[in-house]
């Protein structure tokens, strides 16, 4: 029984045989697949698929690129891999998704009861099988949409690059606004302590520092003029007025300096707070939409012939494996 079944395995040719002694039996189950396939490829609820591409600009501070003489090419560069991903993220959010649901009210459309036990989960598995995002070879986003409605598909698209331009620009808001508060308290501060220097620097000059460099340079010409003249009262009252010089002569250097280095700080917060302000108030959009999705005019799937090839060849195949298989157990159970 051993050598037999071992020789029923290898040999092709019998196997062969059997399949031409039982064609007309396949004959008929492949005219029957046929047409059965063809009856239930007319029962397949068509689909439509519509397109969107979009690219994401490079990452850049769109303040600076407005503001810096010249004008980079930031805002109408495309951006890469990186930027590509950012885009795929915020397509793949919960929040985006939510927000299409509602906006087009799908679930309805879908046949989807809102009260439903699990309509939820229901919706969220039908947007992930008719919903699809992918990277491209040139660094943009694809966003297909398959719909039984032509021209819902092609809305379903259109609003999801509509919405993920919004998400963007609302996240980058949040970014902003919260730098913004975060500038306005620093050059508040700044304006503080600049106010405070000041007031110390006009205590001292109270006291007769006025000019320390032209009153240095004032009285040490004096001073060689008297001493040549050998008129010592005077150079004893040059040597009184000079005290305020020698006291307050290092705080009034010491505080003109840190008046200088405020008022470069407050121009460089001045100059944040206004980048900050565009920035927060921002309505350049956040990606370059190549191709708004379109109502499709044929349908993409089923495709019939397809359905019918495969669906004739696959019922032939699993005959004449089974025939095969017969044949082997009772040339098996005989021996």
């Amino acid at each position: 029984m051993d050598s037999n079944s071992k020789d029923f395995n290898l040999n092709s040719t019998n196997i062969i045989l059997m399949v031409w002694n039982k064609r007309k039996l396949l004959m008929w189950i492949g005219v029957i697949a046929f047409v059965v396939s063809i009856f239930a490829s007319f029962l397949i609820k068509p689909m439509f698929k519509a397109t969107a591409i979009v690219y994401a600009p490079i990452t850049s501070q769109v303040s600076k690129e407005l503001l810096t003489e010249p004008v980079h090419g930031g805002l109408t560069s495309f951006g890469q891999s990186e930027e590509s991903e950012q885009i795929l993220q915020v397509l793949s959010s919960n929040t985006l998704r939510d927000i299409v649901i509602k906006k087009l009210n799908l679930m309805p459309l879908w046949g989807i009861n809102p009260n439903e036990k699990y309509a939820k989960h229901k919706t969220y598995g039908i947007f992930g099988e008719n919903v699809k995002f992918r990277p491209t070879q040139f660094s943009s986003v694809e966003v297909e949409v398959m719909d039984a409605t032509p021209a819902m598909s092609a809305k379903i698209a259109n609003t999801i690059v509509q919405v993920e331009d919004s998400l963007m620009l609302s996240i980058k808001a949040q970014v902003s606004q919260k730098s913004l508060l975060l500038v306005e308290d620093q050059l508040k501060q700044c304006e503080q302590e600049l106010q405070s220097i000041e007031d110390s620097l006009s205590r001292v000059m109270s006291n007769g520092v006025i000019n320390l460099q032209v009153q240095t340079q004032e009285f040490f010409r004096t001073y060689a003029k008297m001493v040549a003249k050998n008129d010592v009262a005077a150079i004893k009252a040059l040597d009184k007025k000079m005290e305020p010089l020698k006291k307050y002569g290092s705080k009034y250097t010491r505080l003109i300096d840190e008046i200088d280095l405020k008022v470069k700080e407050l121009s460089l917060l001045n100059e944040s707070r206004r980048i900050a302000r565009i920035e927060a108030s921002q309505k350049i959009p956040s990606s370059f939409v190549v191709d708004w999705a379109t109502v499709p005019d044929k349908k993409a799937y089923p495709k019939k012939s397809i359905v019918v090839i495969l669906s004739t060849l696959s019922a032939l195949f699993f005959a004449a494996a089974s025939l095969i298989v017969v044949d082997f157990f009772k040339k098996t159970v005989k021996e």
